[in-house]
């Protein structure tokens, strides 16, 4: 349906453009849970089909960006945070892959998107991004709303989540590890198009989750029809679409901002956890899914 006439003036296009290409990254990022249960290979494997799947259309993206004007030359200086970014992603794929095998979507999800915390920190001390009001608002709603949805399942017992510690400490790590790929993509972006970052940093991650196979002694090749769909699911949606469009985001908004919205896949889990798994959220972590829907609004307004 088309806008009432006496709307309120639109936001600018590309600015719109730009949040909607950020929200619906997060939103297919958040599926990656729900795929990486479904396929039949072991975590840092699933990684790297993942990544091996996504490169052909990142190649196309990054030769059809290099035709358009005015995109940013590559210097020297972009290789390192790229190479960078690469490997911090490798570490959080492989560990938040891993945690699905010892917790829930949404214990692994919500602890693994708390990479904000680190990430306006790391903004703040490493590139002067000193976050606005607003901004530190946002934040303080999206933790607590991400705590009001890990705290009921933290709190249960080992019989009814088994091996939850572990596997909750495995989000943690990928969670400080995501932050370090945001702020790594975030100083890459000043130097190169979303583009080449997109592809150079996920062929980087393809070697690192490859490696990570072999020394760990995983199944590498999908077993199954269902799993080989997974993995493709893997790198079309969640890294293609998802990674692809939230890279090119981060050239509009600041890491404190973005991150932020990174909550988003967060909530996308739960409920896609919900559907599929039968995992039921509880009061207390719909209440939370709230907090987090407004954390992205203010964000938006920001």
């Amino acid at each position: 349906m088309s806008a009432p006439a006496t709307a309120l003036p639109a936001p600018t296009a590309p600015a719109l453009a730009m949040f909607l290409a950020l929200l619906t990254g997060a939103t297919c990022i958040g599926f990656s849970g729900v795929f990486v249960r479904f396929a039949d290979v072991g975590p840092a494997a699933a990684g790297f089909w993942r990544m091996i799947f996504a490169l052909p259309v990142l190649a196309l993206w990054m030769g059809l960006e290099r035709r358009r004007p005015g995109q940013p030359a590559a210097t020297s200086a972009a290789l390192l945070p790229i190479v960078l970014a690469g490997l911090a992603f490798g570490v959080d794929v492989v560990l938040y892959n891993a945690a699905l095998g010892f917790t829930t979507i949404a214990n692994a999800s919500l602890l693994g998107n708390l990479s904000p915390v680190a990430v306006v920190l790391g903004g703040w001390l490493l590139f002067a991004e000193r976050p606005s009001r607003r901004i530190l608002g946002a934040l303080a709603l999206a933790i607590g709303g991400a705590l009001m949805l890990v705290l009921p399942k933290l709190a249960g017992s080992a019989a009814a989540v088994p091996g939850s510690l572990f596997g909750d400490s495995l989000a943690v790590g990928a969670a400080l590890s995501y932050a370090a790929y945001i702020m790594a993509v975030r100083r890459a972006r000043d130097r190169a198009e979303a583009g080449r970052i997109s592809l150079i940093s996920s062929a980087i991650c393809a070697v690192f989750c490859l490696v990570a196979a072999l020394a760990l002694g995983e199944a590498i090749l999908p077993s199954s029809l269902q799993g080989w769909l997974a993995v493709i699911a893997l790198g079309l949606v969640s890294h293609a679409l998802g990674q692809g469009l939230i890279t090119l985001s981060l050239g509009q908004y600041g890491a404190s901002a973005a991150s932020l919205v990174m909550v988003w896949p967060a909530l996308v889990s739960v409920l896609a956890a919900w559907a599929i798994f039968g995992e039921q959220p509880s009061p207390a972590q719909a209440f939370g899914g709230l907090a987090i829907l407004a954390a992205v609004l203010m964000v938006r307004k920001g």
